[in-house]
C-alpha cells in the first residue's frame, strides 16, 4: 500500500472551524442581552451563521478517518492501534478537562460543601454525558463515531461503491431519527438531548467518508485554481458559495423572526436549513482552505496552520479563557459592548492558542492536556 498524500490544507480547515466555534461561544450571551436593540441582529447573525462549526469538525473527522484507513486491512492490530491512539489523544485530555471544568463549576458556584458521594455522582455523570461544560458534548459525539467506525469501514471496504451513497444514507438515517424524535417528544414518550447523539450528525460524518474515498478525482473540484476556472468549473463554484450564503442567511432570518416577532415556525425548517448550510459549509471551508494555502507560505497561512494544528487544545481550553475574561468589568455604550464581545473572541482564540502552542513546545507530556500536537513532518493526517 502506497503512502497517502498528506493534506496540509486540513489544518487551515480546522482553524476556520475553530474561529466559528469561538464566535458561537463569544456571542452566546449577546442574544439575551441585546434583544430589542439594534445590535441584536448582527450578533444573532454571527451566532447562528457560525453553527456550521461542530458539523464541520464531525465532517473532518469522518474524512480523515476514512482517508487514512480505507485501504488498510481491518485487523485486530489495526483496531488496537486505532483505539489506543484515541484513548491517549482524545479520551485522556477529555477526562482531564472534564475534571478541571468540574472544579471550576464547583468553585464558581461555591458548592464544595456537597456530600462527597454527591460530588462523585455529578462528576461521573458529567464524564459520561459530556456535560462538565457546555462544549464537551462534542467529544461524546466523536467517541460514538469511534465505536461505530470499524463497522462503517468494513462496509465500505467490502462494497467500495457504497461510498458514493454514503452521504444519502447518512441523511436518511439522520432525518429518520429527527422525525422520530420530534414525534416521540411531542407525544411525551421521551426527552432526549439529541444534540449529544452521533446519529444527528451522520450526514456530515458520512459525507466526509465519501469525499475521502473519492478524494483523488474530486480534488480538482475542491481546489479552486486558474485551470479550474478555464475548464468551466468557475460557475459551479460561484453557485455553491451563493447557495451556501443564502442557506445561512435564511437560517438566521428564521431565528430572527422567532425572537423578534414570536413567529411560530415548525422546528423542521430550522433543522433543515441548519443541516443544508452546514453540509455546504464542508465544501466551502475545503475550498477556502485550498485558496488560503495556495496563496503561499505567508504569515497568515503559517498562523492558520499553527492554529489548526492546535485546534483540539484550543477547543478544550477556550471556554475557560472566556469565563475569566467575562469577569472583567466593562462599561459604556454599544461601541464599548461590541468591542468587549470582539475582545472576548480574540482573547479566547489568541490566549488559548498561545497556551497550547507553548505547552506543546516546552512540556513533553502535553498530550495529557491537549492530545496530539503539531508535528514538523507528519506523513498522515490525524483525526480529531
Amino acid at each position: 500500500m502506497g503512502q497517502k498524500e498528506r493534506i496540509p490544507q486540513l489544518d487551515i480547515f480546522r482553524a476556520i472551524a475553530i474561529f466559528a466555534v469561538i464566535a458561537i461561544h463569544a456571542t452566546s450571551r449577546t442574544l439575551a442581552e441585546t434583544l430589542g436593540t439594534s445590535m441584536f441582529h448582527p450578533f444573532l447573525f454571527i451566532n447562528k451563521f457560525s453553527q456550521f462549526a461542530v458539523p464541520s469538525f464531525v465532517f473532518l473527522s469522518g474524512f480523515v478517518l476514512f482517508y487514512n484507513y480505507i485501504d488498510r486491512p481491518l485487523s485486530g492490530k489495526t483496531l488496537g492501534k486505532f483505539y489506543s491512539r484515541r484513548l491517549i489523544y482524545i479520551i485522556v485530555p477529555y477526562a482531564v478537562f472534564s475534571l478541571l471544568y468540574f472544579i471550576l463549576k464547583m468553585t464558581s458556584g461555591n458548592t464544595w460543601n456537597l456530600p462527597l458521594e454527591e460530588m462523585a455522582h455529578k462528576l461521573g455523570k458529567y464524564l459520561l454525558t459530556g456535560t462538565a461544560y457546555t462544549h464537551l458534548y462534542y467529544i461524546i459525539i466523536i467517541i460514538q463515531f469511534y465505536v461505530l467506525f470499524p463497522l462503517m469501514l468494513w462496509c465500505l471496504q467490502k462494497v467500495r461503491r457504497l461510498a458514493a451513497w454514503a452521504p444519502l444514507i447518512g441523511l436518511l438515517l439522520q432525518w429518520g431519527f429527527v422525525l422520530l424524535n420530534k414525534y416521540m417528544t411531542n407525544h411525551g414518550y421521551w426527552q432526549l438531548s439529541k444534540g449529544s447523539l452521533s446519529i444527528t450528525y451522520f450526514s456530515y460524518f458520512l459525507l466526509g467518508a465519501a469525499l475521502a474515498v473519492y478524494y483523488a478525482p474530486l480534488k480538482k473540484w475542491l481546489a479552486v485554481s486558474r485551470e479550474g476556472w478555464r475548464s468551466g468549473k468557475g460557475p459551479v463554484w460561484i453557485v455553491l458559495w451563493l447557495v451556501w450564503a443564502a442557506a445561512g442567511i435564511i437560517h438566521v432570518e428564521l431565528w430572527f423572526n422567532s425572537y423578534t416577532k414570536k413567529a411560530v415556525i415548525n422546528s423542521l425548517w430550522y433543522e433543515g436549513f441548519s443541516n443544508f448550510h452546514a453540509l455546504l459549509s464542508c465544501f466551502v471551508l475545503l475550498q477556502l482552505s485550498f485558496l488560503l494555502y495556495g496563496a503561499g507560505r505567508s504569515l497568515l497561512t503559517r498562523m492558520l496552520i499553527s492554529i489548526g494544528a492546535c485546534s483540539f487544545g484550543i477547543y478544550l481550553l477556550h471556554p475557560a479563557v472566556l469565563f475569566f475574561y467575562r469577569k472583567l468589568p466593562f462599561h459604556g455604550g454599544p461601541l464599548a459592548y461590541t468591542s468587549a464581545i470582539a475582545g472576548g473572541w480574540l482573547a479566547a482564540l489568541l490566549g488559548s492558542w498561545l497556551v497550547v502552542a507553548l505547552i506543546f513546545r516546552y512540556v513533553k507530556p502535553a498530550w495529557i492536556l491537549f492530545g496530539s500536537g503539531p508535528q514538523k513532518k507528519q506523513p498522515k493526517q490525524t483525526a480529531v
